[in-house]
């Protein structure tokens, strides 16, 4: 049976300093319920529900909304994980998700590991969605509502039989008496083909997190990172436009984007004199050109010897330990001044009007675009933000820049958990850099490290591109066509093709100046308006 009408369902909660499953039949007064909101031959849509009965406060860890049985031949199935950078791709069988101990902690949601948070022994961990692809139908899991709980879909194969646990982790959420909470609202799709289900699940989205409309793909230069890595300045960008202005109008460009380097991380404001004209300037002359202007920032981490660091300590999350939260969470030498990163409460009031402050000013220089870079640390923070979750805390930082730029400045998420964006931005990056250009130029390391990013982006773009157009618009991130990167001919046509057809954004990583007629007529292909 493909059912979950039989299915248990409970919450993970602590109770007098006692952490235990409660399930719906319990007589501890903390009463949980199920709701269908959407019942058909093919589609189910739940949600759970907790009351506090009793006269103890309640710490919830996470709701477990089902757990129950399917059985036949499982033939693959779509791993997906928190954020953009995170493993996303079919296998062709159930295996365990191992956590990372060491490198690309910031892959995975540390929450989901832990037992007293519903993890299921062995299994598969999927955040947000998966698709179970059986011998006779599709079956898509998946939370249609994002905004409040990271949701997990937890896979086991049980001999002919596929366990199959969803819980939404609400991060230690106290729960006076007389109080509720809901999980979020989780989809059960089966009986329709590979990318019917998944584009059912897409519209499903839109409905229940009411989400407008979706912008037109931007279509830009990004100026300059994976040319030169974080060394961008007014000589770089003039000498963009100088090589851009010999671009037919029926190109379809329409934005560049200034990238990072023009600022110590965390000091936004205080631009470095590698733009003497200031920004202001720099805008016009990108108007001037036709063009509109963007701007990278990661508004919510800091290098740990930026001023604002030194001058409000009090506004950076700290660790378990008291000691502040490192940024990264990528390798183990990320403590090394070079590389440490601070990470900023998005709670925080103070915070709050920083960020607002840093946002209106680059909108009043004129900037129409905003790529908003290293959010994820966000969602690392032991001490939480009870009573936020971390994905309403994710989700709080992205509506202070919302509210500061907006509606009518696209705003475009990159290295971050995707699942709290929904409804906020109007682009999202679904895969990891193309290229890391600092290894371009090594003879070895450069193509293993670029071969595996290169294939690493292209698996997750693809396997996450039924977003695009109904959540937002999916960014593949940057075409790189230039020679010398380490990624062979054939991966560059694999990824102009993709990018071409996808429907996404599009935007071009190498540098324009002394290019050639024949390699500027292949950019100016892919940038072409479609007939």
């Amino acid at each position: 049976m493909r059912s979950f009408s039989d299915s248990r369902f409970g919450l993970f909660a602590n109770i007098n300093g006692v952490t235990k499953y409660i399930d719906s039949n319990n007589v501890e007064k903390i009463k949980v319920f199920r709701r269908m909101l959407e019942e058909g031959p093919e589609i189910f849509v739940f949600q759970a529900e907790v009351i506090n009965e009793s006269k103890e406060e309640v710490k919830i860890n996470s709701i477990m909304v089902s757990e129950f049985l399917m059985d036949g031949k499982v033939e693959s199935v779509l791993e997906n994980g928190w954020g953009q950078s995170s493993f996303s791709g079919y296998r062709n069988k159930i295996l365990r998700t191992k956590k990372n101990k060491f490198f690309l902690k910031r892959d995975q949601n540390p929450n989901s590991f832990l037992d007293d948070y519903g993890y299921m022994k062995n299994a598969m961990v999927n955040e947000w969605f998966t698709e179970v692809v059986f011998s006779d139908e599709n079956v898509v899991i998946g939370a249609v509502t994002s905004a409040d709980q990271f949701s997990q879909i937890y896979l086991r194969q049980e001999k002919e039989k596929l366990r199959v646990r969803v819980t939404c982790q609400l991060d230690g959420l106290i729960l006076k008496p007389g109080e509720k909470v809901a999980s979020e609202k989780i989809a059960f799709i089966k009986g329709r083909g590979l990318r019917e289900n998944l584009d059912e699940y897409a519209d499903l989205i839109v409905k229940y997190s009411e989400i407008k409309k979706t912008k037109s793909p931007p279509v830009g230069l990004c100026c300059a990172y994976y040319y030169q890595g974080n060394t961008v300045s007014e000589v770089y960008l003039q000498n963009q436009l100088k090589a851009l202005s010999i671009f037919p109008k029926k190109s379809n460009l329409k934005y560049i984007q200034i990238d990072a380097g023009y600022c110590v991380w965390g000091d936004w404001l205080e631009i470095n004199d590698s733009f003497p004209s200031g920004f202001e300037s720099v805008v016009k002359e990108i108007e001037k050109a036709g063009l509109k202007a963007g701007i990278w920032l990661a508004p919510y981490v800091a290098n740990s010897k930026s001023k604002i660091f030194a001058q409000h300590p009090e506004w950076f999350l700290k660790d378990k330990n008291g000691k502040y939260l490192e940024g990264r969470q990528s390798s183990p030498v990320d403590f090394m001044t070079s590389l440490s990163l601070r990470v900023l409460d998005p709670t925080h009031p103070e915070v709050q009007k920083y960020i607002n402050k840093v946002i209106k000013l680059f909108i009043d220089w004129g900037f129409e675009m905003l790529k908003i870079d290293f959010t994820y640390p966000v969602c690392f923070s032991s001490s939480y933000y009870v009573p936020m979750t971390r994905a309403q805390a994710l989700r709080t930082g992205y509506m202070t820049i919302r509210k500061a730029a907006g509606e009518d400045i696209h705003i475009l998420s990159a290295i971050t958990q995707l699942s709290p964006l929904v409804g906020v931005v109007d682009s999202a990056r679904v895969g990891i850099d193309t290229i890391n250009p600092y290894v371009s130029g090594l003879p070895v390391i450069g193509k293993l490290v670029n071969n595996f990013m290169f294939k690493e982006s292209l698996r997750n773009s693809s396997s996450r591109i039924f977003l695009n157009g109904k959540v937002w618009v999916n960014d593949a991130d940057c075409y790189v066509g230039r020679k010398g990167t380490g990624l062979t001919e054939n991966q560059s046509s694999q990824l102009f093709d993709f990018i071409k057809a996808s429907g996404g954004s599009v935007w071009i990583g190498d540098s324009f100046k002394n290019m050639t007629k024949a390699t500027l007529d292949r950019y100016i292909d892919l940038l072409r308006k479609k007939d």
